[in-house]
C-alpha cells in the first residue's frame, strides 16, 4: 500500500498530465482554427448543440449560402455517422437517439483560409471496418459525375441501405463536397478498432 506521500505525488503527477493535455489542445485549436472539439456521447440534444454553435461560428465569418450548406449538411451526417456505425463497451444500450445512443465518439470542426475540415472518431467493430474501408474505397476511386451516377442508383435500389452496404450518406457527402475521403482505422484489439475520418469542404 502507497503512504500518503505516494498517493500525493500519483494525485499531482495525474494533474500536471492532464494540465499538459489541455494546454496541449488548446495550442492545437489555435494552430490549427479549430472551432469545436467534442468527446463524448451523441444524443439528439448533442447533434442540435453542435449544430447550433457551427452555425453561429459560420455566421460570424460571412461566409456564403453554399458553403455554409454543405458545412452544415457534412456535420450532421458526419454526427449520425457515429451513431450509425459505432460501437460502444457502455453499459448504457437505449436504441433512442433522444434517450442517448450506446455511442461514444469524438467530433472536430475547423477550418483555414481556403477550406473547412470535420473529423470524426469512433470505436468500430472489425466487420464493419472492412465494409467501411471498401465504401470509402469505391467512393474515392470515382470522379464526380461517377459519384452522381451512384447515388442515383443507391437511391432507385430500395433495398441498399446506410448500415447494408450502400454508404448513402457517404456518397451524398463526397457528390456535395467533390473531395475524397481521409481515413484511418486503428486496431484496438481482436474484434474492434477507432476509425477516423477527415472531409473537406472548400471555401470556393
Amino acid at each position: 500500500m502507497e503512504n500518503s506521500t505516494g498517493e500525493s505525488e500519483n494525485t499531482l503527477s495525474r494533474q500536471l498530465r492532464y494540465l499538459q493535455s489541455v494546454i496541449t489542445l488548446k495550442d492545437m485549436m489555435d494552430e490549427e482554427n479549430l472551432n469545436i472539439v467534442y468527446l463524448g456521447r451523441v444524443t439528439q440534444s448533442t447533434i442540435d448543440g453542435i449544430a447550433d454553435m457551427t452555425k453561429e461560428g459560420i455566421a460570424e465569418k460571412g461566409e456564403n449560402s453554399l458553403v455554409t450548406k454543405r458545412v452544415y449538411h457534412v456535420m450532421i451526417e458526419s454526427l449520425q455517422n457515429i451513431c450509425k456505425h459505432a460501437d460502444s463497451k457502455a453499459s448504457y444500450t437505449s436504441d433512442s437517439l433522444e434517450e442517448g445512443l450506446a455511442k461514444e465518439g469524438v467530433f472536430l470542426i475547423g477550418d483555414n483560409e481556403t477550406e473547412y475540415f470535420v473529423t470524426t472518431g469512433n470505436r468500430i467493430s472489425m466487420p464493419n471496418a472492412i465494409r467501411l474501408r471498401d465504401v470509402l474505397d469505391k467512393i474515392n476511386e470515382l470522379d464526380r459525375d461517377e459519384i452522381k451516377a451512384l447515388y442515383k442508383t443507391a437511391m432507385m435500389n430500395s433495398e441498399l441501405s446506410e448500415k447494408g452496404g450502400a454508404g448513402l450518406g457517404f456518397i451524398d457527402m463526397a457528390k456535395k463536397t467533390g473531395t475524397k475521403y481521409e481515413y484511418y482505422f486503428e486496431p484496438l484489439d481482436n474484434e474492434s478498432c477507432f476509425f477516423i475520418l477527415t472531409i473537406r469542404i472548400s471555401k470556393k
